[in-house]
């Protein structure tokens, strides 16, 4: 009740998929980045299974099985192979676009008879994109 309380403006992207064809959430209409995490082991790089703990990605056991290291690191990567999907974890930011920038696309048309293109080129009108 208390995390409904407190997350009930902000969407969690919940219809957004890892393999799905768009970025943006259905829901709120934000541009989605969808980024994975893996957990490896500092000393030997062993990978690790992780979760969020208080906002904070920690691996589930405290040592690693392998060389009994305490110490991590997070591996972040764009996509993942079949392999690395039951250690990786998915992250899902907004991405802020600056409105202040405006693109403009703008096309000539270059006619057959070339005295009259350096005369008075002929321009379409611009598209904001």
């Amino acid at each position: 009740m208390l995390k409904f309380l407190l997350n009930s403006t902000k969407c969690p992207h919940n219809k957004i998929y890892p393999f799905s064809d768009g970025m943006f959430c259905p829901d709120c209409g934000q541009k989605i980045k969808i980024s994975w995490r893996i957990l490896r082991c500092e000393c030997c790089s062993t990978k690790r299974k992780a979760h969020f703990f208080m906002n904070k990605l920690v691996p589930e056991e405290k040592f690693c099985k392998k060389c009994g290291s305490r110490e991590y690191y997070i591996d972040t990567r764009e996509k993942i192979e079949f392999f690395d999907y039951e250690y990786a974890i998915i992250l899902k930011e907004e991405v802020k676009e600056v409105s202040g920038i405006k693109k403009t696309l703008q096309i000539w048309i270059e006619e057959e008879n070339m005295r009259e293109v350096f005369r008075k080129p002929k321009l379409l009108p611009v598209f904001n994109v």
